[in-house]
């Protein structure tokens, strides 16, 4: 993961070694920016930044592991600042999406336009300690947090997250679970051959997930968010139900109207939505990707009914934080797995793809 931070931050992050209130998580944040992320300096590399009278010397003593080598894997310096200054509202538009699941330290007087956002997290001088701290998942140097979700102390809900602060700011949601759709609204093949639409749920057969799992979840994600999000469906395009005994066809139209309704209602902005129906081979996994994390089920992630009972049989919930090297590079291989699956199925038959078709991390043919 990609860090950029301003001269004047780095100094204001030196400065929060000496202050209290951040004695216990300077020294890891210190240790995660060596270790774990690759730093862009927003200034360029000179040889005043460790003379003696520098107030940069000691820091780059301890954190600058290869010093001022040639090597194209060290820390970068740059005579252009990054973000383009001064910042505009606009300004992601040309990100990559590596950039997208970057962390800004920076100082500009138009800062707030994108702070507003909440797409990204950013930190202003003097707040960069807080803003980093945001990548640990718990109070200690731990990329990981587990929830054991047939336990009512440990995730009782949706909103565990949140409370948690592993919701943090996002542009993209990227979700790939093959049986998304086997619980929303449905046209259910009957014995005649006809088509009839299932107003209601049948109790003790369908529970309702509309309400209590994916677009729970996403308002619990998109919670930090007052900016248009991207969110992307890879699943399955029909299901057989045992009670039924019929194949389902969930009504994927009016599941992306409530979805991009249930997103505004948080937001106040219409986001987009896209799913892409797999072919035959379906992966198994069941992950969730973000631009700081990744949630990963053991089970579909449909574990509440409507009266917020656990119905999965399934036993964790993992959720790993991108700041951790391993971490970011597993989920970056997804993606890149995601693009190919999609370029798969979009080749063989484009109406296998529906939605808006707009993604920062999926390259989607319109």
């Amino acid at each position: 993961m990609e860090v950029y931070i301003d001269k004047e931050n780095l100094k204001s992050f030196i400065k929060a070694r000496n202050n209290l209130a951040y004695k216990d998580s300077y020294e890891d944040c210190c240790r995660m920016l060596k270790r774990q992320l690759h730093i862009n300096y927003n200034f360029e590399k000179t040889r005043d930044l460790i003379d003696d009278n520098s107030p940069f010397r000691d820091y780059f003593i301890s954190i600058d592991t290869y010093g001022f080598g040639n090597d194209e894997n060290v820390d970068s310096y740059k005579n252009v600042e990054f973000p383009a200054r001064p910042i505009k509202s606009n300004v992601a538009n040309s990100f990559n999406k590596n950039q997208y699941s970057s962390i800004f330290l920076i100082d500009d007087e138009k800062i707030n336009l994108l702070i507003d956002k909440g797409t990204f997290i950013i930190g202003t001088p003097g707040k960069e300690v807080e803003s980093l701290n945001k990548l640990f998942c718990g109070k200690d140097y731990d990329f990981h947090k587990l929830y054991d979700i047939q336990s009512k102390d440990s995730f009782p809900n949706w909103e565990q997250l949140s409370k948690d602060g592993l919701n943090l700011p996002l542009t993209d949601i990227i979700i790939m679970d093959r049986y998304i759709g086997g619980q929303i609204p449905v046209r259910v093949q009957s014995p005649e051959n006809s088509q009839i639409q299932l107003d209601r749920y049948i109790e003790g057969h369908i529970p309702n997930p509309a309400d209590y799992n994916i677009n729970k979840l996403l308002e619990v994600l998109v919670e930090r968010v007052k900016a248009e999000v991207n969110i992307v469906f890879f699943c399955n395009k029909t299901y057989y139900n045992k009670d039924l005994k019929s194949y389902i066809n969930p009504d994927w139209e009016q599941f992306r109207k409530d979805v991009k309704s249930k997103v505004k209602n948080k937001t106040g902005v219409t986001c987009n939505v896209t799913i892409v129906f797999y072919s035959q081979k379906a992966p198994h996994d069941r992950v969730i990707f973000t631009n700081y994390m990744l949630y990963r089920s053991g089970d579909s992630f449909e574990y509440f009914n409507s009266k917020g009972e656990i119905i999965s049989q399934g036993k964790s919930l993992d959720v790993d934080s991108l700041a951790k090297k391993d971490n970011y590079d597993f989920a970056m291989s997804i993606i890149d797995d995601m693009q190919g699956l999609y370029e798969d199925i979009y080749g063989k038959n484009p109406d296998m793809v529906i939605g808006d078709k707009k993604s920062n991390y999926i390259k989607f043919t319109k």
